[in-house]
Parts: C-alpha cells; structure tokens; sequence
C-alpha cells in the first residue's frame, strides 16, 4: 500500500516536473520571439531617425548661420530667433530618441548573446 502511494506521489512530481519544464521552454522561446521582434522594430526606427536627424541638423545649421549673421548685422528678428531655437530642441529631441533606440538595440543584442 505505502509503495503505490509513493509510486503515485512519485509520479505526480515527474509529470510536474515535465510541465515546468516544457512551461520554460515556451517561455523561452515566447522571449527570443519578443526580443527578435523589439530589434527588427529598433532597427526601423533608427533607420528612420537617422535620416530625419540628417535632414532636421542640416536645416538647423543653415538656420544658426543665417540667425548669427543677422545678429551680427542688428537686423535678427525674434521670429528668426525662435525658429532656430525650436529647430535646435527639434535636433536635440531627435538625437534623444537616435540615442535611445540605439541603446535599445545594444541592450537587446546583449542579452541574446548571454542566452
């Protein structure tokens, strides 16, 4: 009688044991699914961010020279100053994001590499 019981209990925490296991694995392989999508959608973004940065520093550049030569000559407008600044914090928050999403990807790259 004891040993059917300790058969039966025995049992029992095999089959667990399988199902835990077979739990992780999923879970494993639900992350590699999640992390490798997370990279494909960082990557997108830094393409993306990249190019629009180029564009929004070259405009910033043009509009600074343009703004500092009308200072220098006393005809800079508050109107022309704004708009640099804004293009400037325009850049800054694009480099922001850049920065980010390439951290991003370092972050996530790493840890499939522990894995």
């Amino acid at each position: 009688m004891w040993l059917a019981l300790i058969a039966m209990v025995l049992s029992g925490c095999h089959n667990k044991h399988e199902q835990l296991q077979q739990q992780i694995e999923q879970r494993k392989s639900a992350l590699k699914h999640h992390q490798d999508s997370a990279l494909s959608a960082s990557q997108l973004d830094v393409q993306r961010l990249d190019s629009e940065l180029q564009v929004v520093s070259a405009q910033y550049e043009k509009m600074k020279r343009a703004s500092e030569q009308a200072h220098a000559n006393g005809t800079a407008t508050a109107q022309q100053l704004t708009a640099t600044t804004q293009m400037r914090l325009r850049r800054d928050s694009l480099q922001a994001q850049f920065d980010a999403q390439c951290a991003k990807i370092k972050y996530i790259r790493k840890r499939q590499k522990e894995e």
